[in-house]
């Protein structure tokens, strides 16, 4: 199946498997300091794993762009190795840093990029951070002048596939490259965009994620301006190969797709309170795809919505009841957003659906019959950090992050993670003062299959 590399936009996000070795009693939990990084805002970390090497990609205390590598079950028992690259952070939080390895180690990263010229680094030697070379151009040099949202994941084959937007808000489009490890280069994986704008707005896809079905699925929205509240019509597509895409009933699409040739499954008008980048999609039972997303009800507020394709058409549901809960979305840049609907919906053991997101910090979650979608139970989970990281969180007003290790650079880890402190995004504009440093922390946590 398709393997996704990064992409946890939530405080707090587990699932998968074991993996770091266990403490010496295989029962207490393990907590290590990484580095003292950025905590002005909060900018998203990476973490990932491959054949034994855990690989980290953050900010620095001076904010400058920087690697940990190591190899886990190594006689030091995992001793770091550190690089700092020539990138340095300003004040905008879209500013992400990603970092995967190829199937023979080689190091990518890319990052600190928000409509600027692509910043790519690669390594000349597998697994060796301080072989990174920057490097000027990836594949068009035309396509790389204006970039944003880098994101790294896998095909099928376990090939290495890149994609970004080219463009601003009001005008982006996306590509995707592959990357040929034994030949050491990138292409383009289509001989055009995969979604366009035409010039006139901007297009954010959430995905592709594989299903059940054997499906690459993309969830997009649609924005007319860098106005938050212009975001409109929340779409669909799906693939078997990543480069042929149809709609939800088979219908091939030309690419790139646009707004008039793309499948709309609820057409939210502009001011409709749909937010960009909170459409995270899951499947239920019957493997049919289910996309989480955020709009005003009735009555103006904000609540969290699903919709699944039943039969003929996309059915759907308004999942929370929040009251005084309206999201201002009038305006641009980094918005520190009260409610987050990015984590996708899941499984119980009963094979109910299982609908996540946080209100004010705090997290939701209901559960929801498979069949008609209607909402069994729901309300606040008072903590879902275990509480050997929790303990971590400082009361000092600064919002405490926690990212899974990604397995395998495809599956959250439910035992190791990173955390740091950093305060909410601030419209991507400086802030009057900076906070003290925060603590980058690895954990991990037994898990009860490792106590026995």
């Amino acid at each position: 199946m398709l393997k996704k590399l990064a992409l946890c936009g939530l405080i707090f996000c587990a699932s998968a498997q074991v993996f770091a070795a266990p403490s010496a009693t295989g029962e207490e939990p393990v907590t290590e300091a990484i580095d003292h990084v950025w905590s002005g805002q909060r900018v998203w970390f990476d973490f990932v794993e491959q054949d034994n090497y855990q690989m980290i990609a953050y900010y620095d205390a001076s904010r400058q762009m920087s690697l940990a590598v190591r190899r886990v079950r190594d006689v030091h028992r995992g001793v770091w190795n550190y690089h700092k690259l020539p990138s340095f952070l300003g004040w905008d939080a879209h500013n992400h840093v990603e970092a995967a390895f190829d199937k023979n180690g080689i190091i990518h990263v890319v990052g600190n990029i928000h409509a600027n010229h692509l910043v790519y680094f690669k390594s000349t030697r597998p697994y060796d951070p301080r072989s990174l070379k920057q490097v000027d151009v990836m594949v068009n040099a035309k396509n790389e002048t204006s970039t944003t949202y880098p994101e790294f994941f896998k095909d099928p084959q376990g090939n290495l596939i890149f994609k970004y937007r080219q463009g601003t808000s009001g005008q982006g489009h996306w590509f995707y490259n592959k990357w040929d490890a034994d030949k050491g280069a990138w292409t383009a994986l289509h001989d055009s965009s995969i979604l366009h704008g035409e010039g006139k707005r901007g297009v954010y896809p959430k995905g592709p994620v594989i299903g059940p079905d054997g499906f690459a699925h993309l969830a997009y929205v649609w924005r007319e301006t860098p106005i938050a509240s212009s975001n409109h019509d929340l779409s669909y597509a799906r693939s078997r190969d990543l480069v042929n895409w149809e709609t939800s009933d088979g219908t091939p699409l030309t690419l790139p797709i646009t707004l008039s040739t793309g499948e709309v499954i609820d057409p939210i008008q502009q001011h409709g309170g749909l937010l960009n980048g909170r459409t995270p999609i899951g499947f239920d039972a019957d493997k049919r795809v289910v996309v989480t997303y955020q709009k005003y009800d009735e009555n103006g507020n904000t609540q969290v919505f699903i919709t699944r394709k039943d039969g003929d058409k996309w059915v759907s549901r308004q999942v929370s009841t929040w009251k005084n809960s309206r999201v201002d979305l009038d305006k641009g840049g980094s918005l520190d957003l009260p409610i987050d609907t990015s984590e996708s919906p899941y499984l119980n053991a009963d094979n109910n659906l299982v609908v996540p997101a946080s209100w004010r910090g705090i997290r939701w979650e209901w559960v929801l019959d498979s069949t008609d979608l209607s909402v069994i139970s729901g309300g606040e989970i008072k903590q879902s950090l275990p509480k050997s990281i929790a303990r971590f969180d400082e009361d000092n007003g600064i919002r405490f992050r926690v990212k899974p290790l990604m397995e395998d650079q495809s599956k959250k880890s439910k035992n190791v993670y990173i955390s740091w402190e950093a305060l909410q995004p601030n419209r991507d504009i400086a802030r009057e003062n900076i906070p003290a440093p925060s603590t980058l922390r690895i954990h991990y946590v037994p898990t009860s299959a490792d106590k026995k």
